[in-house]
C-alpha cells in the first residue's frame, strides 16, 4: 500500500535536501546573569549573528558604562555559539578566560564590562525523565483550561527551592522571569528564591512546568492585565507579613500552593481585596491535584468560573 501523499511529499523533500546543511531549530537564550539588567534575555535564532555593546552602534544595547560601544559579537548555530571580542580596550572574558574569539555551549559564560551573560539552549532540560501518563495529560488539560489562554496575561510564581529543575526550565525559555527577592541579598538566594515568570504566547514553558511540577507544589499561577514590573511590585508586598498578636515580621510563602490552600480557608475579605489588587485570579493545585482558584468574589473550582 502506498503511503499517504503527505508522507510521500515529506520523504521527497528529505531526499532533495540530503545534501544541504540544516541548522537546528532550537533557539538560544543569552541571559544577563549579573549586571544592571539582570534576568534580561536576548533570544538568538539559529544562524543569527549580532553585536552587543553600550551604544546604538551595537545590534543589542546593554546598560553598562564599562562596556565598549560595540563590545562583542556572537554567532549562534543552534547548538553552540562563537563569541568574538571586537578589539575592545577592556577585552572579553569567555568561559573564564580573556580571549579574542572562543566557542561557548549550553551554560557557557561571557563577561563584558561589568555584565555577565550566560548561554542557554531553549528547552534543553527534560522536565521529567519518563513521559506523563494519559491520565496525567488529561489532568493537565483541565489545569490549562482553568489557567486560561497564554495571551500575555498569564503569570506564575515558581519556588526554586522545590526542585533544581525549576530554575533551569525558566532559564532555558524565552519567557521573562525575575527573582522576587530584591537586590544583592536576594541574588544570594537565587537557588531557593521565588521567581515571577510571564508566559510568552507560543512558548512551551507552561507545558514544561506543568508536566514537571503540577501536583508537586512547584508554584502558583496568576492572571493579570498588569505588566510584569507592576505584578512583581505587588507580589513582593506579601513576602513578609506581620503577626497580629506579636507584631513580629514573618516570611509568607504564599507561592507554595499548600500554604495558599490553607490561607484560602481563613482569608478575610480585606486580605482578599489586598492580595488581588490588579489580579483577576490565582490558580493553584488542591491536595488531589485538582485546580483551585482564588478570585475577588469567592474561592471555587475554576470550571465554575465565567471567562
Amino acid at each position: 500500500m502506498d503511503p499517504p501523499s503527505g508522507v510521500r511529499a515529506s520523504r521527497a523533500m528529505e531526499v532533495a535536501d540530503e545534501g544541504a546543511i540544516r541548522l537546528p531549530d532550537r533557539r538560544g537564550i543569552l541571559m544577563v546573569l549579573w549586571g544592571k539588567q539582570a534576568f534580561r534575555k536576548i533570544v538568538l535564532e539559529p544562524g543569527q549573528s549580532i553585536t552587543i555593546g553600550r551604544t546604538d552602534r551595537a545590534d543589542v544595547v546593554v546598560d553598562d558604562d564599562r562596556m565598549s560601544g560595540q563590545h562583542f559579537s556572537i554567532w549562534f548555530s543552534g547548538k553552540r555559539a562563537v563569541v568574538r571580542d571586537l578589539e575592545t580596550p577592556s577585552g572579553t572574558v569567555i568561559n573564564g578566560e580573556e580571549a579574542s574569539r572562543a566557542m561557548i555551549e549550553h551554560g557557557g559564560f561571557v563577561v563584558a564590562g561589568g555584565t555577565t551573560l550566560q548561554l542557554f539552549l531553549e528547552g534543553f532540560t527534560r522536565p521529567v525523565e519518563t513521559p506523563p501518563t494519559v491520565d496525567r495529560l488529561r489532568r493537565l488539560e483541565e489545569v490549562k483550561e482553568a489557567l486560561g489562554p497564554v495571551d500575555g496575561h498569564l503569570y506564575a510564581v515558581m519556588d526554586a527551592a522545590r526542585n533544581e529543575k525549576i530554575q533551569w526550565l525558566l532559564q532555558e525559555s524565552i519567557d521573562r522571569h525575575q527573582n522576587l527577592f530584591e537586590g544583592q541579598p536576594g541574588r544570594v538566594l537565587d537557588d531557593v528564591a521565588p521567581y515571577l515568570v510571564r508566559f510568552t504566547p507560543g512558548s512551551e514553558l507552561l507545558d514544561r512546568l506543568l508536566v514537571g511540577g503540577w501536583g508537586d507544589a512547584w508554584g502558583i499561577f496568576v492572571r493579570s492585565a498588569e505588566p510584569l514590573k507592576e505584578v512583581r511590585r505587588h507580589l513582593r508586598r506579601f513576602l513578609m507579613v506581620e503577626d497580629e498578636s506579636s507584631y513580629e515580621k514573618l516570611y509568607f510563602r504564599y507561592y507554595d500552593p499548600r500554604v495558599l490552600a490553607d490561607f484560602a480557608t481563613v482569608i478575610t475579605p480585606r486580605q482578599r481585596q489586598e492580595l488581588l489588587v490588579g489580579i483577576e485570579r490565582v490558580v493553584y493545585e488542591g491536595s488531589n491535584g485538582e485546580p483551585l482558584s482564588l478570585s475577588s468574589d469567592t474561592i471555587r473550582a475554576p470550571n465554575a468560573e465565567t471567562a
